[in-house]
């Protein structure tokens, strides 16, 4: 009997042919989270697979190797590596295929390695595991590895633990560990997601590098437009589980066939997009996996959708899933501009800070300067915009500005009143005042806690609406505000998505009617079109209710629309402020320049969103 690991001929490095995968839930129903996916990779080769959230991406990564997590099981198709099929194979011959010839690069860094062991002691696991020789070769091997991954001082830093390496140093080291069996194919799921643009630029050019150098060819999912452009040769758009559409990445960033790449495209932040742009979102959500589909997966958000989209659905054809892709021509537009959004500076600012300083010591001798002599201003009805790398000091100066944390000097004015200790009965008035937004939607939500109970609990915590009914009656109206279903009140969180989760953060920031949101990187986790819908919500929560906004993100795109001005960090210090468009269009500082340069664009040649069907 032939081992279904025995080569054949003349077949491509990686053929994936009709590949489904399920899901069993606890109560029974059955997910169809990948459907009859087709793609080949050859060697040396670039492939992206983007999409939103729960489109089959990461599900489809993680069928190459079978190792799905929970119930997910393949229920059809092949997964052909140099012509042998992994889905027939045993997992003894797994085992020999895993991470010796395709290595996988997982999102999160931090979770991916152990906190205790030190950096040294988890590559040599990966080694001996591989069978790479006695102590003192694997140890020459693991020095090799950090530096190839661009580590400074490789010797030295083998023996340091995770915590004491940056982020962007921790997904090298993802990178170091997932070459260490020399693979034929690196999936690299997400290596970029929450990364600031210069590490994700160093990430991107070193993931480049060694596609060159070594021949190993790259799988890269992704739901960044622009590192798809600066990183591979060919695209795939995955949608509710299936293909619909594949191809060249210049043409199908120049050039979509199908609306929901053109939905994609259009959703993007532009740098050249001048300040007060809104987004162009996708409308409606993406479709229940575990419901039959009768037709076009996508045909509920699509506004050109037909009775045959919707009972149908199209067949891959010349790249595309889309019944009518050679029926409307393309046309290049740009988002529709908001009406100017005036600002003024003149009076008394609404929150002031000046030269503030924040130092952590913990068992350090020079304690770390996080926040050094840094001033701002912000006005009612304005959004300040704070931009840096991961350790410049945005998150420390909002928590200050919370104060969350104490400052160790300099001052916080409200409304002109000196608020930099306060008592404990004024800290609670001031924290009314200014609430915050969370960037990680999952993480910031009790998830023992229905919707209802998150929501209502800053009205209990100030001694609003004390009425058990009233506050229902608040919480609904919340809801609203950030355009859900009051009826979801009495759900879980692990019932929503990213973005929703989002929406229900925001409203539980605005339950207390504060004047200011200090929202801390809140979009940098979600997908373009989820992000569209919510920086498209702040700006209209902020005219709707005179909010100001102090904006944090590495993502200068996003803080160039969302922002009247915008105030870049490097090293604690504020480096330069002005206007959003003067900053972006005229820096002054070198550090603003390089972040700028730095800034991926998902079409490097034109600045124009191309779209080829009413979304």
């Amino acid at each position: 009997m032939t081992s279904p690991l025995a080569p054949a001929l003349a077949s491509p490095l990686l053929d994936v042919r009709g590949l489904s995968v399920d899901f069993s839930t606890p109560d029974g129903r059955t997910v169809h989270a990948v459907r009859d996916v087709d793609f080949t990779l050859e060697r040396g080769e670039t492939l992206a697979v983007v999409g939103e959230s729960g489109s089959g991406k990461s599900t489809t990564a993680l069928a190459l190797t079978r190792m799905l997590p929970g119930s997910g099981r393949i229920t059809a198709g092949s997964v052909l590596l140099d012509g042998t099929d992994l889905a027939a194979a045993t997992e003894e011959e797994l085992r020999a295929v895993r991470g010796a010839r395709i290595g996988t690069i997982f999102q999160d860094p931090m979770t991916s390695l152990n906190p205790v062991l030190s950096i040294r002691t988890q590559l040599d696991e990966v080694l001996r595991a591989h069978r790479h020789g006695d102590r003192a070769t694997r140890r020459a091997r693991a020095e090799g590895l950090l530096d190839l991954v661009g580590i400074p001082e490789p010797r030295r830093r083998l023996n340091d633990h995770p915590h004491q390496f940056s982020g962007g140093q921790r997904q090298r080291i993802l990178i170091a560990m997932a070459l260490a069996g020399e693979p034929d194919v690196l999936v690299a799921d997400e290596p970029t997601t929450a990364l600031d643009a210069t590490v994700q630029e160093q990430i991107l050019k070193l993931l480049a590098e060694l596609n060159e150098k070594t021949g190993t060819a790259l799988l890269l999912i992704t739901h960044n437009m622009g590192v798809v452009s600066r990183s591979c040769a060919r695209a795939l758009v995955m949608y509710g589980g299936t293909v619909v559409e594949n191809g060249p990445t210049t043409d199908i960033l120049t050039r979509p066939r199908h609306p929901y790449t053109a939905g994609l495209l259009a959703a993007v932040p532009r740098l050249s997009s001048p300040s007060g742009t809104r987004l162009t979102g996708i409308p409606g959500a993406p479709p229940d996996l575990s419901l039959p589909l009768a037709g076009c997966a996508f045909a509920q958000r699509c506004a050109a959708a037909d009775e045959q989209c919707r009972t149908e659905a199209p067949p891959l054809v010349d790249g595309v899933a889309c019944w009518h892709q050679h029926t409307r021509p393309v046309t290049a537009t740009r988002p529709a501009d908001r009406e100017a959004r005036a600002t003024t500076e003149e009076g008394t600012p609404l929150l002031e800070a000046v030269a503030l300083r924040k130092e952590f010591r913990g068992r350090r001798r020079t304690p770390l300067v996080a926040v050094d002599d840094a001033s701002l201003t912000l006005h009612a009805g304005e959004t300040l915009g704070i931009v840096g790398e991961s350790g410049s000091g945005k998150s420390t100066l909002a928590r200050l500005l919370a104060h969350a944390h104490p400052a160790d000097g300099g001052t916080i004015r409200l409304r002109g009143e000196d608020v930099t200790r306060p008592s404990r009965t004024a800290l609670r008035a001031l924290r009314r005042q200014v609430q915050m937004v969370f960037q990680d939607p999952y993480a910031s939500l009790n998830p023992r806690m229905t919707v209802g109970d998150i929501i209502g609990e800053p009205l209990l915590v100030h001694g609003l609406h004390p009425d058990r009914a009233a506050r229902a009656q608040r919480v609904a109206e919340l809801l609203e505000l950030v355009g859900l279903d009051p009826a979801i009140a009495d759900r879980l969180p692990r019932a929503f998505s990213g973005g929703q989760r989002q929406r229900i953060g925001i409203a539980r920031a605005l339950a207390p009617e504060p004047s200011v949101l200090l929202c801390d990187e809140p979009v940098s986790a979600l997908d373009v079109s989820v992000q569209a819908q919510i920086v498209n919500l702040l700006a209209d929560l902020q005219r709707d209710l005179g909010l100001a906004l102090l904006f944090i993100a590495h993502d200068l795109a996003v803080v160039r629309q969302v922002s009247h001005r915008i105030a870049v960090m490097h090293r604690g210090r504020i480096v330069e402020t002005g206007p959003a468009d003067e900053v972006c269009v005229n820096p002054r500082h070198p550090y603003t320049s390089a972040l700028l340069a730095a800034a991926p664009e998902p079409t490097p040649a034109t600045a124009e969103v191309l779209e080829t069907h009413p979304v």
